[in-house]
């Protein structure tokens, strides 16, 4: 999973009132819980000092902005980030890695103070966190332009995009985009591995592992159903309803032949052995054999691979 940073830059606002920045904080709060929850960040907050030692107005630091959210009866919030495991300075534990790279580069427009988050976010595919305090930093993505010391003592110029949380509505991108490049930079074994984090709103039933190796030739188009049907399991998740609003054509063959539905019988993540009668298609042939329940809102995909048979 990836990590948080704070965007310095964007949290000293002096030109706004406190209750502005409370309200920022609370906002915020909400883009950090849902990301914690999507599993695609871990609960730790990388920031250059402690956040009493970050001033958001003259005299007014990030704990005392917390504190006083605490005060104003949004203590879920506020303990919420409270809890995050703050590691300071930003490039604590890094790795040695992302800390030699780290220590040779330099934000191009940005002060040392205020730059060196984003360059870490840059380089470490990290996420930037911080306030909507300018046009500049109100966006869930943002071009990072920096330079780097090449073992030639020559300066490489860099420009990364990062993404970045400063409304809880960016969660949700943010999300969506980590989804895609987690699944899409994977093979076979290792989505498998990381499935959990690439499409948190799905079950893969054990039967799919294999499925997945079995059709490596299909996997690029595979990656993308299911990254559409993992949307779906979440938007129905969020809004309710008796089937998900699927975004492909889902079909259900419930109606076949006894003996030809029990071939849509595999193994669930249960344990258990369950029909998955309804398909989405992949390719030509393929078919992503699936389940759900409406009461505990699953859905589970059992088989990934050829047609199988409607008579016989």
């Amino acid at each position: 999973m990836r990590q948080m940073v704070l965007n310095h830059a964007s949290v000293h606002a002096p030109n706004v009132e406190r209750q502005t920045v409370l309200g920022w904080l609370l906002d915020i709060a909400g883009g950090v819980a849902e990301l914690i929850r999507s599993r695609v960040v871990e609960p730790t907050w990388r920031t250059r000092r402690p956040l009493e030692e970050i001033f958001c107005l003259a005299n007014y630091s990030l704990a005392d902005a917390l504190w006083e959210l605490h005060k104003a009866g949004h203590k879920e919030a506020s303990r919420h980030i409270l809890r995050l495991a703050t590691k300071t300075p930003v490039w604590a534990d890094a790795g040695v890695e992302v800390q030699d790279r780290f220590h040779v580069c330099e934000h191009q427009s940005l002060s040392t103070d205020q730059g060196e988050p984003l360059v870490l976010c840059a380089i470490a595919g990290w996420i930037a966190v911080g306030f909507p305090s300018s046009s500049v930093w109100d966006r869930d993505r943002l071009s990072v332009e920096f330079k780097e010391l090449l073992p030639d003592e020559s300066w490489n110029f860099a420009s990364e995009d990062i993404d970045n949380l400063t409304r809880s509505t960016h969660a949700g991108a943010i999300r969506e985009r980590h989804q895609e490049r987690l699944a899409r930079g994977s093979d076979p074994r290792s989505l498998w591995e990381s499935r959990e984090q690439a499409f948190p709103n799905l079950l893969l039933g054990p039967d799919v592992e294999q499925n997945l190796k079995d059709q490596a030739s299909n996997f690029t188009t595979i990656i993308g159903k299911l990254i559409s049907l993992d949307h779906a399991a979440a938007a129905w998740k969020a809004k309710g309803g008796p089937a998900p609003a699927w975004p492909v054509k889902v079909t259900d063959e419930a109606g076949l032949k006894p003996q030809l539905r029990e071939r849509r019988r595999f193994r669930s993540h249960n344990g258990t052995h369950q029909l998955f009668t309804w398909h989405a298609r992949f390719g030509s042939s393929g078919r992503i054999h699936l389940r759900f329940d409406a009461a505990a809102r699953e859905v589970e995909i059992g088989y990934i691979g050829p047609h199988l048979p409607l008579s016989g």
